[in-house]
């Protein structure tokens, strides 16, 4: 499910300056494409609604302020546009790997090296994960 409506460049220009994180292409031309939407069973905030999307949901910007407010661990360095079904923070850093904030682990693990890596394999399961890429404890 998709919002139908993308996001253009100077939206996703405006978006990251306010997070302070770069956006990598991967996840712009997404975002431009469909807006926001699920891939598979798991959110991609955006920068529009959509019909089945959560409150607070849809927006990367919204998601990432929830997080940081809160102060998970990693996400002042990130853009979070997603979490991994069990309320920990799933986010991108400035050079496009994407990071997931593990509660119940205590630490931030590298889960891919690209957006458009987590899509295929942690969204919508075509092909299966390896190992961590990094870890670090939270302190």
């Amino acid at each position: 499910m998709w919002a139908g409506e993308g996001a253009s460049a100077q939206e996703l220009d405006c978006a990251a300056q306010a997070l302070g994180v770069r956006l990598p292409d991967d996840y712009r031309d997404f975002v431009m494409r469909f807006g926001g939407g699920h891939t598979g069973s798991l959110p991609v905030a955006g920068l529009r609604v959509w019909e089945t999307a959560g409150a607070g949901e849809w927006s990367v910007i919204e998601r990432t302020e929830h997080y940081r407010i809160q102060s998970w661990p990693g996400t002042e360095a990130w853009a979070v546009f997603s979490n991994d079904g069990f309320g920990n923070p799933i986010g991108l850093d400035a050079w496009g790997r994407v990071w997931l904030s593990d509660l119940l682990m205590r630490e931030c693990v590298c889960i891919e090296s690209s957006f458009d890596n987590w899509v295929g394999r942690w969204a919508l399961h075509m092909e299966p994960h390896g190992e961590y890429i990094a870890r670090i404890a939270w302190v």
